[in-house]
């Protein structure tokens, strides 16, 4: 984190909801010593998923001492605060609580998880007409003058640096308008607070240039959508070694196997905690660079988790979960992910062979993601392992707000198997972050 000899104005107390977006209260930066020893107390039934209004009196308390100071906006420092109920003890549905809880139980078990994540997302712009735009006409890898968004990224990326997270790269992706960013792995409470950060900071930093990033999954039918692949791998809590290194390049150990096995396990449960809401399913369709069927492969991008190619240091030997995507929690994704490879390992399971098929054309058997959020959500209910990781109370209000959310899109379009993006979907997504 860069020093600074400017104190700002305010501190911006952030924390995400149940369902993933970020919110925040700020105060006056001269009361940092008071909310570090007290925290402040905030409404949470105006929180959906956190309290009803007759027991509402929840608890912001800092994750961190240091406040983060924003090269964008000198006014303010952030710190980034867990949810506690009115007696002090984390919320059982704050999701970095969650992915405390489970990294905890990981740690005891001898593994460290960690994780990078490839963050996509599309710089549009308001027709006038209310109707969305790509900010540019670039494709993959573009340069310039299409790639209208390079400028940007460099900005991102610098900003992201000056307050202590590492990018790896960033180019411009295959649809129109649609850029990526890499952020460089670190354990998996930082790396889930990173994500929180740099979607934060995307955000503001485009609406200050009077642009609109979103993170929707899928803002345009007929264009790919936006992921965001997680990278993991497990490290040993006593000498950090990579476990998930066979010594040969390319290839996963025999743990990372098992690890494989409990994620394609609970795959179908997983769609709904990593692809969270209506809009996720149109990105998950054939034909448009999403994975649709429950398999791995080497080098294959057509599968759900694919083992990357890499070279020379044993670091980098890892995994790539392809289903998620930017609209979901990153702390309860990457606790449910974590949950779900534990129980491969705990269980001894052993992966199906790796296949080397085209599953976007191949008729090869295997079994298919859910292709609905209801049929997701249903998945994730029956579902022990990912019910229990996560706590049953959180589960139940997860499935309760989308649920809700699957019937408010059946009785607008009168067709739940509509491929097209509706405008609904556009006005309930497009500011989700």
């Amino acid at each position: 984190m860069r020093e600074t000899h400017d104190r700002p104005d305010f501190l911006r107390l952030l924390f995400t909801t149940v369902l993933g977006a970020t919110k925040s209260i700020e105060i006056a930066y001269e009361d940092l010593d008071e909310v570090m020893t007290e925290g402040i107390y905030f409404d949470g039934s105006s929180v959906p998923g956190y309290a009803s209004v007759n027991s509402s009196d929840l608890l912001l308390k800092p994750r961190s001492s240091r406040p983060i100071l924003l090269p964008w906006d000198k006014e303010v420092g952030i710190l980034v605060c867990g949810v506690h109920d009115f007696s002090g003890d984390p919320h059982p549905r704050d999701p970095s609580a969650v992915l405390s809880r489970i990294d905890r139980a990981s740690r005891e078990a001898g593994f460290d998880l960690r994780v990078g994540s490839e963050l996509e997302f599309f710089l549009v712009k308001e027709n006038g007409r209310g109707i969305i735009v790509p900010g540019d006409g670039g494709g993959y890898f573009s340069t310039l003058p299409s790639d209208g968004g390079l400028r940007f990224r460099r900005q991102v990326a610098k900003s992201l640096g000056s307050i202590g997270i590492s990018t790896t790269t960033h180019h411009h992706e295959v649809g129109e308008g649609q850029h990526e960013l890499g952020l460089r792995f670190s354990s998996a409470i930082p790396a889930a607070d990173d994500v929180m950060l740099a979607k934060l900071l995307i955000a503001e930093l485009a609406h200050s240039q009077g642009s609109i990033a979103t993170f929707m999954p899928k803002p345009f039918s007929g264009m790919n959508g936006s992921g965001m692949h997680l990278h993991l791998s497990l490290w040993g809590i006593d000498d950090h070694v990579n476990l998930f290194s066979s010594g040969k390049s390319g290839e996963v150990s025999e743990l990372a196997g098992k690890f494989v096995a409990g994620i394609l396990e609970h795959a179908e449960a997983l769609t709904a905690v990593v692809a969270p809401s209506v809009n996720s399913f149109k990105r998950l369709t054939p034909g448009f660079e999403a994975p649709t069927r429950i398999a791995w492969g080497l080098r294959n991008r057509s599968t759900m988790i694919r083992v990357p190619q890499y070279n020379g240091s044993n670091l980098k030997a890892r995994i790539e979960f392809r289903c998620p995507d930017p609209s979901c929690s990153p702390h309860l994704a990457m606790a449910a992910t974590l949950a779900a490879g534990l129980d491969g390992i705990r269980r001894d399971l052993n992966p199906p062979e790796p296949t080397g098929d085209n599953l976007y054309e191949s008729s090869a058997e295997s079994d298919s993601l859910p292709g609905s959020l209801i049929e997701a959500l249903e998945k994730l209910q029956r579902d022990r392992v990912i019910v229990d990781a996560l706590g049953k109370g959180l589960v139940d209000t997860i499935v309760k707000m989308r649920t809700a959310e699957w019937e408010d899109y059946v009785e607008l379009t009168g067709d739940p198997g509509i491929s097209e993006v509706t405008p609904w979907e556009v006005t309930r997504y497009l500011h989700f972050n």
